[in-house]
């Protein structure tokens, strides 16, 4: 069973280095804007209807054809840039004076970057790393020191306390939004380091038809389509259904990736104020991954009897497997009622089953460094959940300050029922392994689980010249179950447990927008997040809660299509759990931690030709309150700096018109490899290339990343066991648009 990671961090120490890195990145962009005013805006993608944009000033770009849904808050964005988003306000909001730091990828920069994966799409963003390796049973994803909870166009994915999380293809998605530390203003229960919001591909006004084709090594193979349009001629009814499958293996044969999806939508509009979005989705994953976890012994550190490989799977490949089968339905809705009000309603209902068999590495080796545990689990999950978020919002002005106030109530109802079972089911050589003696584990415990939420919140942005003020509050108020039924002295005990929690939140952020494009921001955001559990004396578990302050500024030149931002942070997480001194295997709730940083973020179409995008992190982190000796210490996962580049050039003119290529570097520093910093994860240095080429209707593209092939663990936990980063993967794609 996962178990939630936290993190913490003493005092912020800004090096020479980092100004300096700061200074540049501000340097290189004003600079651009200087002799930028000769490029032009990227290409339209296929079948995107265009607008005419006109030069407003001697700064401005002349006449172009664009994307007219390339600033659409929900659409594609241009190249490597979004300046709008709903994220962070849920409303049509600039992100340059957002209150909090958001960073969004692009479709353009997931399709250059060959992302098959979540994870793999958002190498490139600051803040975030990822598990980085083999382990496709879920996302894994985690900001600021903290784990980030996913979203699905503002409708939460909740993360299951068990195995059967929601799982979202990259190819059904329009863009990704990361939202940096505490949203519980707007969406409730989560965690304090922030959210991702995924947003789904919705049918296009204008007809757009695409079939696309990949094959990369470790047999990896993936068709999908993409179809969309208007269905009558007045384009009331629009329609697009997106599929994929895909067969694949890992650099570890044993784990398989197998995956067979359809993602049908329909919009209805009958008049121009009316928007009525029905959505669904159907996901079969025959193998839907395993996990590999391997020792630090014989990685990391040296063991006398050799090295383990990347590719050496250490379960038993003859009874691990999971399936899952998931689905959901909704809908989006929104309504214009004048000039002054509109509302909007977003509806699913989502349901997964997962059967899951895994056996893993549970311990270090024993003194002769060769011979370790393994532990088996099996699962037998069914999730399902049901969400609806109402809210309506006012556009008004009192005087001179304008306002958009958003007023909303959101639940959310989820479901889990697990029959499970674990156990030690023998032990192995690691440099010989030989699985045929195991023990095989049934299930002989029933979990089930609810949680029921009821929001309600309310917002105000208001503009006074150059001057923007966000502030929202919200009270949330939330019921959780927890019931066991289990053998005579297993853990946990049969019984049920029951918490009524409630929790106010807010959040306040001031921006000024000055006329070069340059905005300074500061905010103070809070959330809440449930645990399950309860201490020794049975008292539930009270929420965690976390507080930030973040203050930054953000650059937006006038002069070419760029996206620049700077900002600082101090983020706190308390009621943690922490073991009781009194009796071990129960938690008391005085833990703290502590993620203190600073994070860059440049997205850019500096010309017609070039695109790039640069990030650079600094996550100090510290458990500041802890009953064990991990007081003081920084946790796991969380590595202090992570930097990445990638930049496309493409030519237009000459005898290369059309054909492009890209390169990105990708640095994470060293972090620690267990819970009390006695060993670290040793820093890496990967190097990724992409070609393309386009001719008429084809695209022909490459993508190479790991070019170097490097062996590294990607990251330990809190048991010392460590799981390896991928190694080289090889991604040729061939998509036919018309």
């Amino acid at each position: 069973m996962r178990k939630q990671q936290v993190g913490k961090s003493f005092g912020l120490r800004l090096r020479p280095g980092h100004v300096a890195l700061m200074l540049g990145v501000m340097a290189l962009a004003a600079r651009a804007q200087e002799v930028a005013p000769a490029a032009t805006a990227p290409a339209p993608a296929k079948g995107a209807s265009s607008v005419s944009a006109t030069a407003t000033d001697s700064h401005t770009l002349p006449a172009i054809k664009v994307n007219s849904s390339a600033q659409n808050p929900q659409g594609p964005g241009v190249g490597y840039v979004a300046k709008r988003s709903k994220t962070g306000t849920k409303t049509d909001s600039a992100l340059i004076t957002n209150p909090q730091s958001i960073s969004v990828v692009t479709r353009q920069q997931m399709d250059d970057l060959g992302a098959q994966t979540i994870d793999q799409a958002l190498r490139y963003s600051a803040g975030v790393y990822t598990q980085d390796g083999t382990d496709v049973r879920f996302d894994q994803l985690r900001g600021r020191g903290f784990d980030l909870d996913s979203y699905l166009d503002g409708l939460h994915l909740y993360q299951s306390p068990r195995f059967a999380t929601p799982r979202i293809d990259p190819y059904f998605l329009e863009r990704m939004e990361v939202l940096h530390g505490p949203a519980s203003v707007l969406y409730g229960q989560g965690s304090p380091g922030g959210l991702v919001n995924y947003v789904s591909k919705l049918p296009t006004e204008e007809p757009y038809h695409e079939v696309m084709m990949q094959a990369g090594n470790h047999d990896n193979y993936q068709l999908g389509f993409d179809f969309s349009g208007p269905v009558d001629e007045a384009g009331t009814v629009l329609y697009r259904v997106t599929g994929i499958g895909r067969t694949a293996e890992t650099q570890v044969s044993a784990i398989k990736d197998q995956r067979i999806a359809i993602a049908p939508s329909v919009t209805l509009r009958p008049n121009r104020d009316t928007t009525f979005t029905l959505q669904g989705s159907f996901q079969r994953d025959p193998n839907g991954g395993l996990f590999n976890p391997v020792t630090a012994s014989g990685t990391i550190i040296s063991n006398p009897n050799g090295h383990i490989s990347p590719g050496q799977y250490f379960g038993n490949p003859n009874t691990d497997d999971m399936q899952r089968t998931q689905y959901w339905f909704g809908y989006q809705f929104d309504q214009r009622l004048n000039d002054t009000f509109s509302i909007s309603q977003n509806l699913r209902y989502l349901h997964i089953d997962e059967r899951y068999y895994q056996t893993s590495i549970t311990s270090a080796p024993a003194a002769d460094n060769r011979t370790v545990y393994l532990w088996s689990n099996t699962d037998d999950e069914h999730y399902s959940q049901f969400e609806v978020d109402t809210h309506g919002q006012a556009k008004f002005a009192t005087g001179p300050v304008q306002h958009t106030v958003l007023l909303g109530l959101d639940y959310q109802r989820t479901l889990l029922g697990d029959s499970y079972g674990g156990g030690i089911a023998g032990t192995v050589n690691i440099f010989n392994p030989n699985v045929s003696g195991l023990k095989t584990i049934t299930a002989n415990q029933r979990g089930d689980w609810s949680s029921s939420t009821v929001g309600l919140y309310l917002q105000d942005e208001a503009r006074y010249r150059n001057w923007v003020l966000t502030v929202g509050l919200r009270e949330d108020f939330v019921g959780t179950n927890q019931q066991f039924t289990s053998p005579a002295n297993s853990f946990p005990p049969t019984g049920l447990n029951h918490a009524n929690d409630h929790a106010f939140t807010y959040r306040a952020g001031l921006a000024y927008e000055f006329d070069n494009g340059i905005v300074p921001f500061v905010s103070y955001a809070k959330s809440f997040q449930p645990i399950l559990g309860s201490t020794y004396s049975g008292a539930a578990f009270t929420p965690t809660t976390g507080k930030q302050v973040e203050a930054g500024v953000r650059y937006q030149p006038k002069g070419f299509d760029g996206y620049f931002s700077l900002s600082a942070y101090n983020l706190t997480q308390d009621n943690v759990s922490t073991t009781d001194p009194q009796h071990q295997q129960f938690s008391i709730q005085t833990g703290q931690v502590r993620s203190r940083g600073i994070e860059m973020e440049a997205h850019a179409n500096v010309t017609e030709n070039v695109k790039l995008i640069a990030s650079y992190s600094y996550l100090n982190q510290i458990v500041t309150e802890s009953t064990t000796a991990n007081y003081g210490k920084r946790p796991t996962y969380a590595p202090r700096h992570t930097a990445a580049l990638w930049a496309d050039y493409t030519f237009h003119q000459g005898p290369l018109r059309n054909f492009g290529f890209g390169s990105g570097v990708r640095y994470v520093s060293q972090s620690e490899g267990d819970q009390f910093d006695s060993f670290q994860v040793p820093s890496r240095v990967l190097v990724d290339l992409g070609a393309h080429y386009t001719l008429k209707d084809w695209t022909l593209a490459l993508n190479v990343n790991n070019l170097f092939n490097r062996e590294y663990i990607a990251y330990c936990n809190l048991s010392s066991v460590c799981f390896w980063g991928s190694t080289r993967t090889v991604l040729g794609t061939a998509r036919y648009q018309w």
